[in-house]
């Protein structure tokens, strides 16, 4: 058995890869906004930080990563669905 934390893993992909992890015997250290065993903002600093230290927190042996936090709908395959609009300022879109 190995120690993976999973950021994103409240839904998605993390959620998918958490329980595959799960699945195979793995122990899965959980990182997200909500309904996780760390919760934090990645997309600050602070939130960083406070991620590596929730993670120190729940283990002293950490075999892997699996970063899959981000923000649903901004991959740049959903735009031609979704009306220019709508996308943030400062982020273009093919």
């Amino acid at each position: 058995m190995k120690t993976y934390a999973v950021t994103g893993a409240a839904s998605g992909i993390g959620a998918a890869t958490t329980t595959h992890l799960r699945e195979q015997g793995h122990r899965v250290i959980t990182v997200d906004l909500h309904d996780a065993d760390v919760t934090a903002d990645l997309s600050t600093a602070e939130g960083r930080a406070d991620t590596v230290a929730g993670v120190r927190e729940l283990t002293d042996v950490l075999h892997g990563v699996v970063p899959c936090a981000g923000i649903a709908g901004l991959t740049g395959t959903d735009a031609i669905m979704r009306p220019a609009s709508s996308t943030p300022p400062g982020l273009s879109l093919p």
